[in-house]
């Protein structure tokens, strides 16, 4: 009984001591944009979930309820001001130069905004191959974003191509989930997060 009792004691200090560390810790701000789609043919919606929830996890802190360590700024705030920038600026621009003028508009320490480029998958008739169906696919992705600790402008991308008979590998689906992974990687979206909470 008394080590559960200095177990629960030893739990609550060590929250309480967590929970003042966070306090003095001013939460990075963080803005993370939906996926922008902007490849010839739109996935399905369970697809665009499924993309957006490996954003989510790269930018995932455990505990971030409790340390406080990271301040998400809203999705709607996210896209106002994307918004207002946007009009802010004549003819057209890329992404990425946007990113310094709307890290200012939302006081943003990153910003992530994942953008699916390439998104389609066809059937061809092979002649060469005794008259079989041949799938064409491909899928692209690119991570654009800010940190502001570095002052830097991200843009990092990766696609795949697949030309042969159908396998899962290619599979658009599992194409596009598997860019989505590489360009968060090439982005360092985790390292960037992680290495500020440190």
């Amino acid at each position: 009984m008394q080590k559960k009792i200095l177990l629960w004691l030893v739990i609550f200090i060590c929250v309480v001591s967590v929970r003042g560390l966070a306090a003095e810790r001013v939460p990075l701000r963080v803005a993370q944009f939906p996926l922008t789609v902007q490849s010839y043919r739109t996935p399905p919606q369970d697809v665009q979930d499924q993309l957006e929830r490996l954003v989510d996890r790269s930018l995932h802190i455990p505990l971030n309820a409790t340390l406080q360590a990271v301040a998400y700024i809203p999705e709607k705030e996210c896209l106002a001001a994307l918004e207002t920038v946007q009009n802010g600026v004549s003819g057209k621009v890329k992404m990425k130069a946007l990113m310094r003028p709307l890290a200012e508009q939302l006081r943003a320490d990153l910003i992530v905004m994942p953008v699916l480029t390439g998104y389609e998958q066809y059937q061809t008739m092979s002649w060469h191959r005794w008259g079989r169906y041949i799938t064409r696919s491909y899928a692209a992705v690119e991570i654009v974003g800010y940190d502001k600790s570095k002052d830097e402008v991200f843009c990092k991308g990766a696609s795949r191509h697949f030309n042969d008979e159908y396998s899962t590998q290619g599979d658009v689906r599992n194409m596009a989930y598997e860019v989505m992974d590489e360009a968060l990687r090439r982005a360092k979206v985790h390292e960037r997060i992680w290495i500020w909470n440190k």
